[in-house]
């Protein structure tokens, strides 16, 4: 399996902060928000990740992941256009090739103590295309799904002013192969995008979409705005405070059997003193 993480977009509402660099970029607590994706992918059991990003952002990724982690690879597609989602996923039609993948919307971040477990489940059952969603109390802010008792989709509607249930997704999906040869049939919205939506309601048409609904205890956070950015990073330390780093890509890397030993104490000295003390008490 492969995995895919879309970063492009211009995230105007968190300007000047983005003048700076991509939303994705932005640090949430104590780094930055694309390590909480890879972390993802890397619990997922995946090595190797295509990012999705603007030219701005391009050589940031460059120095920041490529050219540090080896063992993780980490292959970077430049969006020449916003044309929505299904298209930022065409760009990466090779590199995904004959491989199941999981896609993750890059600013979405998850903080919760199993997650791994939820993943991995969903990974091992599914038969076409998981959504992960979560209960919310407002719904019509979202893509709003609707299932069975056996997590099988009925339905899903983006941002309904008549929400069918409480299902947020979450943006993001694990993806048999096939969806990606989807792209190729897609046809242009009435608001001019490529709507990775189609793909899903063909599946909810032919019963081969679930969704896993993450528990209570899962925070899935919004990166919208100035005031969530700071709520996000409050949970993020919160948590470290309770239970050790998260998120860390060494420690991931390590625990998953994706670099040795050496490798890790390598890659750890690139850190403070203080940060590589917080890594090695969570041994």
């Amino acid at each position: 399996m492969k995995g895919v993480i879309l970063t492009a977009g211009n995230a105007k509402r968190l300007r000047p902060i983005t003048d700076c660099y991509g939303k994705v970029l932005v640090p949430i607590y104590d780094k930055p928000m694309i390590f909480y994706g890879l972390s993802v992918m890397i619990k997922l059991g995946i090595s190797e990740v295509a990012i999705v990003c603007n030219k701005s952002d391009f050589n940031v990724y460059k120095k920041l992941l490529v050219k540090r982690y080896k063992k993780f690879k980490i292959k970077l597609f430049i969006q020449e256009k916003a044309l929505g989602t299904a298209h930022a996923l065409s760009y990466v039609k090779d590199f995904v090739g004959k491989d199941d993948f999981t896609l993750l919307f890059g600013d979405n971040i998850f903080v919760m103590n199993d997650l791994k477990k939820y993943l991995c489940e969903a990974k091992f059952k599914n038969n076409g295309i998981t959504l992960f969603a979560k209960n919310v109390s407002d719904p019509e802010r979202f893509g709003v799904i609707q299932s069975d008792d056996n997590n099988n989709v009925i339905s899903v509607e983006e941002k309904p002013k008549s929400p069918k249930s409480n299902l947020a997704s979450t943006g993001l999906y694990i993806c048999e192969n096939n969806v990606i040869n989807e792209l190729s049939n897609l046809k242009m919205s009435e608001r001019g995008e490529y709507e990775f939506t189609d793909i899903i309601n063909k599946y909810v048409k032919n019963a081969k979409a679930r969704v896993c609904i993450l528990p209570e205890s899962c925070n899935w956070l919004d990166t919208g705005t100035f005031d969530s950015l700071l709520e996000c990073s409050n949970v993020v330390k919160n948590y470290e405070d309770s239970y050790g780093l998260y998120s860390c890509l060494e420690l991931d890397l390590f625990k998953e059997n994706i670099i040795s030993k050496d490798e890790f104490i390598n890659e750890i000295d690139h850190y403070s003193n203080n940060y590589k003390e917080k890594i090695l008490s969570c041994l």
